[in-house]
């Protein structure tokens, strides 16, 4: 059929003067068309709705004639255009509820920022809501004072330097959308994320500086110096096991480690200075650069190490 054929039988069709074939005809034209439109309307609901209206039309023009039987054609035609309007706006509503159902999962799973909120743990296994504790010292422990600022960061400092001793150490937790600032017995700054904790010496001796993390920490370390006046190590060891357990030495430097056990891999992201990675389950070593990150996972014994935007990576 060319489109001078085409064209007049559409003219008939509105005019009411078609066949049933012809009738029929431009119906499934309309309804592919409607098909192709609207991808998501099951082409099974096409079917099945078009096989219901036609023998509909089939069931009530067998008892009719002449005028009438162009009438039921009529009003059939526009039963299928509204209905297949009705399905289509059954499909979009479905698809905008599934979204906004989609976002709002979404949106439940983000740990948002949140306000200063952590917990202390004391050597001795007692524990301060640093959330509920007034400013000032809010603990002594072996010569060091422990300080809650109102900026809410805590501050440790050497109160009687002949009372510390060596081997007692401090956890500090924060909770699904808290956050805390600690400045160490060195006057290394630290910045604990959501959902980590820090285990770290009361007091530093002076033959190493080590701190454990578990989750996300910002690091400015302070720099140090031995008896000899040779610079003194600062470590940050992480141990999730599964092959992504890792120690990170530094010398005095920024620097971030993301350490999640939800997360698939271990990420350091160095903003100044330079750090040795280390990952402890291969003994596999690497040096970082300013802008450049490292990542270890359970998937392999290798030290991956990459450019990044690093004031991105740590924001």
């Amino acid at each position: 059929m060319n489109k001078e054929e085409v064209a007049k039988l559409l003219e008939r069709y509105s005019a009411g003067l078609c066949t049933e074939e012809e009738i029929t005809l431009v119906e499934s034209w309309h309804l592919k068309e409607l098909s192709k439109q609207n991808s998501d309307v099951d082409h099974a609901e096409l079917t099945d709705a078009r096989e219901k209206i036609w023998s509909a039309i089939q069931e009530e023009t067998s008892i009719k004639s002449g005028n009438n039987k162009i009438l039921w054609f009529k009003i059939a035609a526009a039963a299928v255009v509204l209905f297949f309007i009705g399905i289509v706006i059954k499909h979009e509503v479905k698809k905008d509820t599934e979204a906004e159902q989609t976002v709002n999962q979404i949106h439940q799973k983000i740990i948002h920022p949140g306000g200063n909120k952590a917990t202390l743990t004391l050597s001795d296994g007692s524990k301060i809501s640093l959330t509920d504790a007034s400013n000032g010292i809010i603990a002594k422990q072996a010569g060091i004072n422990i300080t809650k600022t109102k900026n809410g960061s805590l501050i440790y400092t050497i109160g009687n330097a002949s009372a510390g001793k060596k081997d007692l150490y401090n956890t500090i937790e924060t909770p699904r959308g808290g956050q805390y600032q600690i400045n160490l017995p060195d006057g290394t700054k630290v910045w604990l994320n959501a959902e980590s904790s820090l285990r770290y010496p009361a007091t530093f001796d002076q033959g190493k500086r080590l701190v454990e993390l578990k989750g996300e920490a910002y690091f400015e370390v302070a720099k140090r110096l031995d008896k000899n006046g040779i610079r003194l190590p600062f470590k940050v060891k992480t141990e999730l096991g599964t092959g992504r357990n890792q120690e990170v030495e530094v010398l005095g430097t920024h620097f971030n480690i993301n350490a999640y056990r939800s997360e698939p891999s271990n990420k350091t992201t160095l903003l100044e200075g330079s750090v040795r990675i280390k990952n402890l389950q291969s003994n596999k070593a690497g040096l970082l650069k300013p802008g450049q990150q490292s990542s270890i996972s359970s998937a392999s014994p290798l030290i991956f190490i990459s450019e990044v935007d690093a004031g991105e990576a740590v924001a």
